[in-house]
């Protein structure tokens, strides 16, 4: 993973000075530099997975190039569990974790570290501090999730009806049958759906990329409704490629697009879908990990992480001072 660093920032340098027009100078995090690395993951539902907005249809968006409709996960239905993930592990470490998610509160005289941790540099966070607004932009950009086959293919639907405890239907208040009836919408298992997370600029550093994939983990619980069926997507990865600069091929739309256009490629098959799609991300990318190489790392990622006094954990340990001196030097 060390081929990634020219791709990445480092750790020892997140911040930087610049000359100011009112003072001397001043301090702001390090000047972007040319560098782009797309973790590219095939999202597997094991389970009836709910992906839904006010309407209990599953959203979906019409692909004009591919002239059909696709089950359509806007970020933040996997980024919202994975950066609670990520919290989960600071809290564990003793590192950060130290407010819920979207609840972030920097008191008067607090410092912003006392808040702001690696989580936030990774995925973002926002905090008032008084009358200002602390804006932390993310390291980590997640694309839509989109199905591989059209909607008609891989979504379904089910009657339920609300009873009451009892196991009837009789309201015992109103005194009266009830009518408690919904429809859900549901993308069925083993529907694949390709997601692209990635970074620019060089302003994550090699730290952060392996909190990211702890945080992005094996598997989970997504979407709505998921205390129906617990864990519900397994997470496969196709592979990490990184570049000066960004390629169109880094999109979703514009992967599966080419994608359609391969003969013979079992959309329902994880290791096919792979083996197609990394020839395509490997020869528009300078440098490209297969995936099975990347999920070797993820897993020794998660062995250190569950041993005491590992490694990884001095790790993170090293550079959770380097982080919070990155949003004191940065807001103060």
């Amino acid at each position: 993973m060390k081929t990634l660093n020219p791709y990445l920032a480092s750790i020892d340098t997140l911040v930087t000075e610049s000359a100011g027009t009112k003072k001397d100078s001043y301090i702001h995090p390090q000047l972007k530099n040319l560098g782009a690395v797309s973790l590219v993951l095939i999202r597997e539902a094991i389970a009836p997975v709910v992906f839904r907005n006010s309407e209990e249809e599953i959203t979906d968006i019409d692909i004009q190039k591919l002239n059909d409709v696709y089950v359509r996960a806007v970020p933040n239905k996997f980024k919202y569990p994975e950066r609670g993930r990520g919290l989960q592990i600071l809290r564990a470490l003793g590192v950060g974790g130290r407010f819920p998610q979207n609840k972030t509160v920097i008191g008067a005289k607090q410092n912003p570290s006392e808040a702001f941790d690696l989580n936030t540099l990774v995925f973002g966070d926002s905090a008032m501090k008084g009358k200002v607004v602390l804006p932390v932009r993310a390291a980590v950009n997640y694309s839509d999730g989109l199905s591989l086959l059209p909607k008609d293919q891989c979504v379904d639907e089910s009657f339920h009806i609300s009873a009451m405890e009892d196991g009837t239907l009789f309201d015992a208040e109103e005194k009266k049958n009830s009518s408690n009836l919904f429809t859900r919408h549901f993308i069925k298992p083993n529907t694949l759906m390709l997601q692209v997370l990635s970074t620019r600029g060089k302003v994550l550093p090699e730290m952060g990329l392996k909190h990211l994939l702890l945080s992005v983990g094996i598997a989970g619980s997504y979407g709505g409704q998921t205390s129906v069926t617990g864990s519900n997507i397994r997470t496969h990865v196709v592979g990490l490629y990184a570049d000066k600069f960004e390629k169109a091929i880094s999109s979703p739309y514009e992967l599966l697009t080419q994608l359609s256009e391969e003969e013979d490629v079992d959309l329902t098959s994880v290791d096919g879908v792979r083996d197609a799609m990394h020839p395509i991300l490997s020869s528009d990318h300078k440098l490209a990990i297969e995936g099975k190489e990347v999920e070797q790392w993820q897993q020794q990622l998660v062995d250190a992480f569950n041993q005491e006094g590992s490694e990884l954990e001095q790790e993170y340990k090293a550079s959770a001072p380097k982080v919070g001196e990155l949003f004191d030097q940065w807001f103060n």
